[in-house]
């Protein structure tokens, strides 16, 4: 069984708020995170468009580390790549999470609050619509300052980011 890279997703921090998919679409593309549109890629759970990255990706995201090694464009073998997925709006929040989110808890006072309120420490995350940075290892990219203004500037409200893993096999 392989492991999954992971990926970088961004969400309004309004849980609640919804952004236009075409409205989303238009502005990561003329920033230059996005790139041409993936044949066939609205299929599978959360079926979604599927972009290559765009012409400023890599200046729009802030990376750790000495030797990030990013490959965006799927090999001959047709091995994952970078590429960047637009999820929703979606009817109501989901809870996206995988294998690296930790269950939050209140090891003090047992406190009970809805989901969306826990602090899932950027393993986890709800909302409706979601910009998703596949093949990216949990903390290695962060949005950028301006990539932040740009998505802010569209929705008059800030953005998040976390980062989930999943197992898959191939």
């Amino acid at each position: 069984m392989r492991i999954h890279t992971g990926r970088l997703l961004l969400t309004p921090a309004n849980h609640l708020l919804a952004v236009d998919s075409a409205t989303l679409r238009n502005l990561l593309s003329a920033i230059g995170f996005i790139g041409d549109r993936l044949p066939n890629s609205d299929r599978g759970p959360f079926s979604s468009p599927h972009f290559l990255a765009g012409n400023n990706f890599l200046s729009l995201l802030t990376f750790a580390g000495c030797s990030v090694n990013l490959s965006l464009e799927s090999g001959p073998d047709g091995s994952p790549f970078t590429h960047v997925r637009l999820l929703g709006p979606l009817p109501r929040p989901i809870l996206l999470l995988g294998r690296n989110t930790r269950p939050p808890r209140c090891p003090t006072c047992g406190s009970r609050h809805p989901l969306w309120a826990w602090d899932w420490k950027g393993k986890a995350g709800f909302g409706r619509s979601f910009v998703w940075v596949e093949g990216v290892f949990p903390g290695e990219a962060e949005p950028t300052p301006a990539f932040r203004a740009a998505l802010t500037g569209l929705t008059a409200s800030p953005w998040r980011h976390f980062y989930t893993q999943d197992r898959y096999s191939r």
